[in-house]
């Protein structure tokens, strides 16, 4: 590590240590009862209020779960059609329009079809699901495409059949691509997972569209910043699983 990095990480920790110390000497002080210094955040409903913590917990679940199932499925989805492309070629057209298609529906529009012949979780998880498929099977679909013919001539003359060679060349040397759409869609599928609010689900964006109704900005900020840190940490999550997974990537950044 050099030694400009090494100094922004200390004074990156000691700036955090020192806002730690503050905000808990500020977190003290605060009182329910008391009007909030910024009317814009009341910082006591977050760290006074009782049932803050369950229902923040409660929502943060919900927006995981709407998040992390739709997205898992949409690989399982994406990466079957993904291997129907790279068998039958003439399909990849045909594949990528429906796939198009489906992401073009307006989701207030999916979701109200939807809700009409399944519960509320079922129609949310199955509209989710189907916005992920274009941007996991394009990403698919070209990471294996951009593998070198090299790799490919070496494992054929290692005497590799096809399933060993997609799984020990193919999707080893594609998986950059692969983990970026994944990246992608798990990030977006967070943004969407709000719009569910309209069938009595959406998570964390529970509290914009009640703070709206409410004329509550305090629930607005809460419920728009929970949904951006959310986004952060699953692709700061999702981007250490690639630098865990693709060694050589690192090494070839390193050059």
């Amino acid at each position: 590590m050099s030694t400009r990095r090494t100094i922004t990480l200390v004074v990156l920790a000691v700036a955090l240590v020192a806002f730690g110390i503050w905000a808990v000497g500020r977190i003290s002080q605060l009182d329910e009862a008391t009007q909030a210094t910024n009317p814009l955040f009341r910082w006591e409903y977050l760290f006074k209020r009782e049932r803050t913590p369950g229902e923040l917990w409660g929502n943060t679940k919900e927006h995981l779960e709407l998040t992390i199932v739709p997205v898992v499925l949409g690989i399982i989805l994406s990466a079957g059609l993904s291997a129907l492309i790279l068998r039958f070629g003439w399909l990849r057209g045909a594949v990528f329009t429906f796939a198009g298609v489906l992401y073009t529906i307006p989701s207030i529009a999916l979701f109200a079809v939807l809700v009409t012949y399944n519960t509320n979780w079922t129609a949310a998880v199955i509209a989710l699901t189907s916005y992920t498929l274009l941007i996991l099977t394009r990403n698919f679909v070209a990471g294996i495409d951009a593998v070198p013919q090299a790799a490919l001539d070496a494992a054929d003359g290692l005497g590799m059949s096809r399933t060993q060679r997609l799984r020990k060349v193919e999707i080893p040397l594609a998986m950059p691509v692969i983990l970026t759409g994944i990246r992608v869609a798990t990030v977006t599928t967070v943004g969407l997972v709000g719009i569910s609010a309209v069938i009595q689900l959406g998570g964390l964006a529970t509290y914009i569209f009640d703070g709206f109704n409410r004329e509550y900005t305090t629930l607005m900020v809460l419920g728009t910043v929970g949904t951006i840190v959310l986004a952060i940490g699953l692709d700061v999550i999702i981007r250490g699983v690639e630098w865990v997974a693709t060694p050589w990537a690192r090494r070839r950044v390193a050059r």
